[in-house]
């Protein structure tokens, strides 16, 4: 056995020592992360669909005894007659403009006055109303309206 080298399997393929797999060349140990960011992607877009439809709902049963809550919310009313009502408590039409400002200093975020006038009230009245709460700070004034009977409500 003089004459046999190590790795007598030469001839048929071998080599004279064994070497791994791979192990002359350059190898990265680097986790693709292309497909989890797939994946993520599509379970963020099957929550951002799927969480509206979980929206709470509930029928409240009702009790003799329940008191509806307070609005919070500056109301002007003209009733007939053109009396004016801040809140429900009636106001003098000298008055009208101090009582909206003071309305109105409690809450410096919100300047929206709901407008209730009758139906039959003078429409001076309406102007008169509005431009107290205009020179009082008033940036939007909503008209408070009812629906007709029979007509459809919106959705």
């Amino acid at each position: 056995m003089a004459g046999t080298k190590l790795g007598g399997g030469a001839a048929y393929g071998g080599s004279a020592v064994p070497t791994v797999a791979g192990a002359g060349a350059d190898v990265t140990a680097d986790i693709n992360v292309t497909p989890m960011i797939d994946v993520m992607l599509v379970l963020l877009i099957i929550f951002m669909v799927v969480t509206p439809a979980l929206a709470f709902e509930a029928k409240l049963p009702k009790a003799r005894t329940a008191a509806p809550e307070k609005e919070e919310r500056v109301t002007l009313g003209i009733d007939k007659a053109g009396k004016f009502f801040v809140d429900d408590k009636p106001v003098a039409d000298a008055q009208l403009e101090t009582t909206l400002r003071e309305a109105y200093a409690k809450r410096p975020d919100d300047h929206v006055l709901y407008l209730k006038a009758h139906d039959e009230s003078q429409y001076s009245r309406t102007l008169t109303a509005i431009d107290a709460a205009r020179n009082a700070g008033v940036r939007r004034i909503g008209a408070i309206t009812e629906m007709p009977q029979g007509a459809p409500r919106p959705h």
